[in-house]
């Protein structure tokens, strides 16, 4: 798949990576200085004294929430440059000075990624789907946080214990990226926490036709692939928000748009010679307008 790598803090627990880490908060507006691929992502910006009190008050709640372990905490404020998002980040220590948690907050003090860091061996009995999911939206109410929906219910990979995830939808069409998941140790103890909700474009007026999205998504991979598009296949066409991105050009972004808009995504598989290095190909199309937004290539 076309990855896009971003430099960040990297956080000490394998099983973190299931909660997808995008961190949301207010846009930065720093149109002059973005996100350069190969460098860090986020850098420290300044606070006053009593906006970093602010943070670490916060950081307590939530600890006392969630059964996060910590004595003292440490706090600043980030931008981060790939995301376009600045959050307060208030990092807990134990008894010895080890870091044994952290979280991000809005500015606004809404919580946006919690993780308990390090191993925790269970406590207790392993809890089943059904009870993972009530423990988890036990958790989420506890920190202010409404859940809707049916969530996804998966274990979790490497780590065990539950990942359950509530995927975010605006009028029943899916937001790429975007809701809440929580991940749970196998006793229901609270493991992580990620929440994700950018901003969205006004819907277009009018939506174009399937029909002549996939005719125009046709249209571009017979330019972009030439002769290989014939190994190419529509199965699908779906609507859903996405970021804009430079999946298909030579001098595209290396971070997604701030804004996330209504598109068309053109979904095609791939067989014959083209299948032994590209499995499947996504089209993104302005659903207004038609216009390229961008895509994915697996490979």
């Amino acid at each position: 798949m076309n990855t896009i790598i971003r430099v960040s803090r990297i956080l000490p627990l394998v099983a973190i990576a299931g909660l997808g880490l995008v961190v949301v908060g207010v846009p930065t507006g720093q149109a002059g200085d973005p996100f350069v691929a190969g460098g860090r992502s986020t850098r420290a910006v300044g606070v006053s004294t009593a906006q970093a009190d602010r943070a670490k008050a916060h950081g307590r709640e939530l600890a006392a929430a969630l059964g996060l372990p910590g004595v003292s905490q440490r706090a600043e404020r980030l931008d981060d440059r790939f995301e376009h998002r600045t959050y307060d980040e208030v990092t807990s220590y134990d008894a010895a000075g080890h870091e044994v948690a952290i979280a991000r907050f809005d500015p606004d003090g809404r919580v946006a990624m919690a993780v308990a860091l390090g191993w925790q061996p269970a406590a207790g009995r392993a809890l089943d789907g059904a009870a993972a999911t009530n423990r988890a939206t036990s958790f989420a109410r506890a920190v202010g946080l409404t859940v809707v929906g049916t969530p996804t219910v998966r274990t979790s990979a490497g780590a065990g214990g539950w990942s359950i995830t509530w995927p975010r939808a605006v009028d029943g069409v899916p937001v790429r990226g975007d809701g809440l998941r929580i991940a749970l140790w196998p006793d229901g103890s609270f493991h992580g926490l990620n929440r994700t909700e950018r901003p969205l474009a006004a819907t277009p007026a009018m939506v174009l036709p399937a029909a002549t999205a996939r005719t125009a998504a046709d249209a571009f991979i017979g330019r972009q692939f030439g002769p290989a598009a014939a190994d190419l296949r529509i199965v699908s066409v779906e609507r859903a928000w996405v970021a804009p991105n430079g999946a298909f050009a030579s001098d595209g972004l290396d971070a997604p748009a701030e804004t996330l808009r209504l598109a068309w995504v053109v979904t095609l598989d791939s067989d014959g010679t083209l299948a032994d290095r590209i499995r499947s190909v996504e089209v993104w199309l302005d659903a207004g307008d038609g216009r390229l937004l961008g895509g994915d290539v697996v490979e």
